[in-house]
């Protein structure tokens, strides 16, 4: 089982820590389902470096269940 960063973090993340632990759950994510990876080579995708910090935090807060 690989350990994440967010696993060995001690704190509250910051922005940056929470652009990466989606980043990381989103590539578990992709891992598991070839089609995802097929949409965003057809589509493209807005990457989290480029989100608004408002909904990084939104989505990391419903993912991993923190403030």
């Amino acid at each position: 089982m690989r350990i994440s960063a967010r696993q060995l973090r001690e704190g509250e993340p910051t922005i940056d820590d929470m652009r990466r632990d989606l980043a990381e759950a989103e590539t578990d994510t992709l891992l598991d389902n070839a089609s995802d990876i097929t949409e965003l080579l057809l589509d493209g995708f807005v990457g989290l470096n480029e989100t608004p910090d408002i909904e990084i935090k939104d989505e990391w807060n419903q993912i991993f269940g923190e403030d």
